[in-house]
């Protein structure tokens, strides 16, 4: 077996119809990421720019019994940034089962980076994180045989066994599911009138698209300074990223609060769209746009994040936010709703979770290692 850096449109056809015909052959889960690498691979991101950004795949040998010469037997994007440099990522990682092997000789493309860049500081490799935590964190370590929802990853058991037979270090996250929540507020009724009274709090205007961005990014780059993995974003970045889900999602998906005039927090939901795509398929606008005509209804939303700034955070606004998402998810017609991933360790979040939420879901794990 041998590794290919994918460098010509002949490698990248290859490489993702890997990825295509894998999740077609698992029929489990949703690709939520198919249509980010073509614009990877398009160079179209502009996240990606002055990063190191390395799409590789593993491919059989002529002495590799029961495989097709050439054919992929694992695949996954190197990336590095200055932003964050302890750490090279393999993002978007995919393979076949019992492929030990392939995956040991991914990790020794990912030794030689490591070296490569070690006067700059890399010095650990880290396996779940996909370029920016907007864009994704984790590998799924539970319920392997159910679809996974809208920007959360899903992939099957035996990935996870790669890395843990390579002795990496295991950082784990966790989701919250609420399965009604009409009602599931009203005993926090009396605090939530209180913050209504003392914060506003509006939606995202998509006319003034480019101030309201520029809010979203400040309050991510204020609220997250302490967060695992976070690296300050430019506003170009998540302007590009709020356009893509801004084809699906509705301007109260983002919520500000403010305090007078300043910003203080926010939260971001959506319905979970991969409810409209079949398991095995990339979610695409034609999923979205062919089900909208069709008139299916999304039960679940998703509440991906929220943050308010550190000096707040004591006041209870995180509830409040939630309310005010949780009256729109209503409106939308969605009853139920999923969190995205929370670390462990972060007290506050699960502690918050814990008590608007009806319980722990699903788990999701990044492994690091020291090279």
């Amino acid at each position: 077996m041998r590794i290919i850096s994918v460098e010509d449109a002949g490698q990248r056809k290859k490489y993702l119809r890997f990825r295509k015909n894998l999740y077609h052959s698992m029929g489990r889960y949703v690709d939520n990421n198919y249509f980010m690498l073509l614009e990877i691979f398009g160079g179209k991101l502009h996240f990606v720019k002055d990063c190191l950004v390395l799409p590789v795949y593993v491919e059989a040998g002529t002495s590799d019994i029961g495989r097709k010469e050439g054919e992929i037997l694992c695949e996954g994007v190197f990336f590095r940034t200055a932003a964050l440099p302890e750490y090279l990522q393999l993002c978007f990682f995919e393979a076949l089962p019992k492929q030990e092997a392939a995956v040991r000789l991914l990790m020794e493309k990912a030794e030689a980076l490591v070296k490569e860049h070690a006067s700059e500081g890399c010095r650990r490799l880290v396996i779940g994180l996909n370029g920016h935590v907007n864009y994704g964190l984790g590998l799924q370590a539970s319920h392997h045989n159910e679809k996974n929802s809208f920007s959360s990853p899903g992939n099957p058991s035996y990935y996870n066994k790669y890395f843990r037979g390579l002795a990496c270090e295991e950082v784990y996250l966790d989701s919250y599911y609420t399965h009604a929540i009409e009602g599931r507020l009203d005993r926090f009724a009396a605090i939530i009138n209180k913050l209504n009274n003392k914060y506003t709090f509006r939606a995202f205007r998509r006319k003034q698209f480019a101030e309201d961005a520029r809010i979203y990014t400040d309050l991510n780059n204020a609220c997250f300074t302490e967060h695992k993995y976070y690296y300050a974003r430019d506003v170009i970045d998540d302007m590009e990223m709020l356009r893509e889900l801004f084809l699906f999602m509705k301007e109260d998906s983002i919520i500000y609060a403010f305090d007078g005039e300043k910003p203080v927090g926010f939260i971001m939901w959506y319905p979970d769209f991969n409810e409209l795509a079949e398991r095995g398929t990339a979610f695409g606008a034609k999923h979205y746009f062919r089900n909208l005509l069709q008139g299916k209804k999304i039960r679940t939303a998703k509440v991906m994040e929220y943050g308010v700034l550190k000096e707040y955070r004591g006041s209870g606004l995180p509830m409040a936010l939630m309310a005010q998402a949780m009256e729109r998810i209503k409106k939308y017609g969605c009853d139920r709703v999923e969190t995205s991933w929370i670390l462990r360790d972060n007290v506050d979040s699960n502690s918050f979770c814990k008590a608007v939420c009806d319980s722990l879901y699903k788990e999701y794990v990044v492994f690091e290692k020291t090279l």
